[in-house]
This record gives C-alpha cells, sequence and structure tokens, in this order.
C-alpha cells in the first residue's frame, strides 16, 4: 500500500492548498486491482501518513470504522464507472451554488463548458445510500457533480483527472457565481 497512500497523501496537500477544501473536510481514494483506498474519517488530508488511508473492498463487506464516511459513495462511483480515482471536496463556489441553482451548475467559462459541461446538483444526506445513489447515477455521463450544499465529487482515470476535474468544477463554479453577482437574479427558462 506505500504507493497508493503516498499518492492520495500527494493530492490530498494539492486539494487543500489550491482552497478546494479545508485540511478535515472531504476523501480521496483510488481503485486498484478490485480494492479501494481511500482517507480516513477525520484526517487531515493536507497531512495523511500511511495510517490515514484505509483499504477497503470494491463490492462493500465489512468496512474499517475509520474508513471515510463517504466509502459507500466512492464503492458506489466505482461500480457505475470506469473511474480509478475520485476526489470529494467542500469547495465554497460550487456548495453556494448548489444551493442557489436548480438541477445543474452550468459553466459559464470557455474551458468549463468545452471540457467539464453541465455538473448535475444531486440530493443525499452524508455518507448514504441515497447520496451513493445520485451521486454514482450522475457520474456515468460526467467528470463532477454537486451534492446540495455538501460538495463536488469528481472521477477520473487517475488521480491527477480527478483533481484536473474538480479543480474545474470550482473555477467553473466561481465564475458562474460572479457572473450571477453582477446579472442580479437568475432568469429562468420557460
Amino acid at each position: 500500500m506505500s504507493q497508493e497512500w503516498q499518492e492520495v497523501a500527494r493530492f490530498g496537500k494539492k486539494v487543500v492548498a489550491s482552497g478546494l477544501t479545508s485540511s478535515r473536510f472531504g476523501n480521496i481514494s483510488l481503485r486498484r486491482d478490485g480494492r479501494i483506498f481511500i482517507t480516513s474519517t477525520g484526517s487531515m488530508l493536507d497531512e495523511l501518513d500511511h495510517d490515514d488511508v484505509v483499504e477497503v473492498g470494491l463490492t462493500g463487506g465489512l468496512c474499517p470504522k475509520n474508513a471515510s464516511s463517504e466509502t459507500c459513495v466512492h464503492r458506489a462511483i466505482y461500480m457505475c464507472t470506469s473511474f480509478q480515482a475520485v476526489i470529494h471536496t467542500h469547495s465554497p463556489y460550487a456548495v453556494a451554488l448548489s444551493l442557489l441553482e436548480e438541477a445543474s451548475v452550468e459553466p459559464v467559462d470557455g474551458e468549463g463548458m468545452i471540457f467539464l459541461g453541465a455538473m448535475p446538483v444531486v440530493l443525499g444526506g452524508f455518507g448514504t445510500e441515497e447520496l451513493a445513489e445520485s451521486v454514482s447515477t450522475a457520474l456515468r455521463s460526467c467528470k463532477a457533480c454537486i451534492a446540495r450544499g455538501h460538495g463536488v465529487f469528481a472521477g477520473g482515470e487517475s488521480l491527477n483527472d480527478a483533481y484536473t476535474a474538480a479543480c474545474m468544477a470550482e473555477h467553473s463554479s466561481q465564475v458562474r457565481y460572479l457572473v450571477r453577482a453582477f446579472q442580479g437574479p437568475p432568469k429562468f427558462r420557460e
């Protein structure tokens, strides 16, 4: 597990340093050979060591008590997509827009429109099967979605891909939020 925890730890530092989440919020996982390596619950993402990354089975069964409370969401994503890595952040602009937008957050910036597309806003309580179902369903057709009031779930073929999607999600959310602030209340389509 040496390589896996070091890779997760590297991206934990990046996620916090880039302002995508606070140190104790969010989680990161990798899928390898039918196993998931996921951050432990309550761990500080920018100070992870080998004890802070837990190995769990892909298909369920017993889960270590210290595994992330969002383990069921990561498992569902891996079961429904080809993603090999997932990053969950509590990105402030994405969370804010998830409370302001109806069904999705649509980027208005060029890169977001081309490379990310609309991000579904999904429902479900923290670490629940409802959240697992809604996130995994959304990520079948996009790189990132936002759990209403909770945060971004982004996936990719590597942690670099998932990190890029999480960064794009927050950047596009920030741009959309700023545009909305200058335009006034949204005009809903009929």
